[in-house]
């Protein structure tokens, strides 16, 4: 069974950029995965740009997309109007969502309380 996920990463409009992840959203996988391997905003960009995924991998190029690795359509990334908007459009698919807000990737699992990725991980390892 999938443990599925939203990535995003806000604009400096507020809007969200976001896509969907279907495998291992858990905090301990892609968590971990997006603090260690994706703080560069461009390196964010570019692995959002690509649209909807399979599973994450530390390198863009090591993920699978549906897009880009299986050919599928209409799973480009989606603009939202804001935070509330983007966790609302994924809470009723995803058991996390993760969000870069331009200095730390920050998770929720639809409540719109946000906790830093990084203290989770903590707690994880104590």
């Amino acid at each position: 069974m999938a443990t599925r996920s939203a990535i995003g990463y806000t604009l400096l409009t507020g809007e969200v950029r976001g896509i969907y992840c279907h495998w291992d959203g858990y905090v301990e996988h892609n968590g971990k995965i997006l603090l260690e391997s994706y703080t560069d905003a461009a390196k964010i960009a570019a692995m959002v740009e690509l649209g909807d995924m399979s599973a994450l991998a530390a390198e863009i190029a090591d993920c699978i997309y549906y897009g880009r690795d299986r050919g599928e359509t209409d799973v480009d990334a989606q603009n939202y109007n804001d935070v509330d908007e983007y966790v609302t459009h994924y809470a009723d698919v995803c058991d996390y969502m993760y969000l870069w807000n331009g200095n730390e990737w920050l998770i929720t699992n639809g409540d719109l309380k946000f906790n830093r990725v990084e203290d989770l991980l903590e707690l994880e390892a104590a």
